[in-house]
């Protein structure tokens, strides 16, 4: 129902009396299921992968003392860099895609100029934003965020579309009791991805249920084995909070491994916050793998 009713974005939110540019787009550029292309506007990059972060602006209240909230989304990702017809104003991009994304559902977070918008770091006072948001079954199913400016003048006008689906990641790898022991007695820790949390909880996700089955066979063969199950963020938030947040994470963890029958004596819980990364926070990438739990040797 949801990509049904949204084929028809652009068809409806954008006038016929537009003719696109000649400019080809891209090579392997397509449209989304969620939005035609922007009319009268080439596409210069494109990036569609299955699963990804990105970080978007998902409440914005104006006037705060600090108004932006930023949430990395998980899911699948999609993202077109334009170029557009001369002159176009960087609002008109924005406006267009806030009327059209209207007509099917979506909600504003925000929208306009950077100047009418304090504390959104993304844009200069002349630059577009808009950032939107779809919701089914009171969950948001996909988000939509939009800059726009020019690049030396009014004759070239560009703008970045993100399209974010919120989604868990299909595990691929299989979780394997026998590799984390292994692991385990040579360097005396493991990392185990695979374990998914509501958003800024600590409520586990059911697609965890195979890696925390793992990890209970791990426990339940080798009961002389004494574990810290240790919570680990990336560094977006404050660090008193991240720290928080993963030290309930990993409490959860150990309270669902107890309930399905590992001895609570053999496991600890510990929240290491955003202290001890593995990887480079400065990109999406490496954000995602420093959100993880491990599994620590206790001494």
């Amino acid at each position: 129902m949801l990509r049904r009713a949204a084929t028809a974005i652009f068809a409806l939110g954008f006038s016929a009396a537009f003719a696109a540019w000649d400019d080809p787009h891209v090579e392997g550029a397509r449209e989304h299921p969620l939005l035609k292309f922007y009319p009268q506007a080439s596409v210069g990059e494109y990036t569609a992968r299955d699963f990804d972060s990105v970080e978007i602006v998902t409440a914005y209240k104006k006037g705060a003392a600090e108004p932006t909230v930023k949430t990395t989304v998980e899911g699948r990702i999609t993202t077109y860099q334009y170029t557009h017809k001369p002159n176009t104003s960087p609002l008109e991009i924005v406006r267009q895609y806030e009327a059209a994304l209207k007509r099917v559902g979506f909600q504003t977070i925000a929208a306009g100029k950077g100047a009418s918008l304090p504390g959104i770091e993304e844009v200069n006072a002349g630059d577009g934003f808009g950032s939107f948001r779809l919701d089914r079954d009171g969950k948001p199913v996909a988000y939509v965020q939009v800059t726009s400016g020019y690049n030396g003048g009014p004759e070239v006008v560009e703008s970045h579309v993100v399209i974010a689906e919120p989604k868990a990641m299909e595990q691929k790898l299989e979780a394997n009791a026998d590799s984390w022991f292994d692991a385990i007695s040579q360097s005396g820790r493991v990392a185990v991805y695979g374990i998914n949390f509501d958003t800024g909880k600590a409520t586990i996700r059911p697609d965890s249920e195979k890696v925390l089955q793992e990890i209970g066979k791990l426990a339940l063969a080798h009961p002389e084995l004494k574990l810290v199950i240790e919570g680990h963020t990336d560094n977006v938030g404050a660090p008193a909070a991240n720290r928080k947040l993963s030290e309930e994470r990993a409490t959860a963890v150990k309270a669902w491994l107890v309930a399905k029958g590992a001895k609570s004596a053999q496991l600890s819980a510990a929240g290491l916050g955003d202290t001890r990364p593995v990887a480079d926070n400065g990109s999406d990438a490496g954000r995602a793998r420093n959100r993880r739990v491990e599994l620590a040797r206790q001494k």
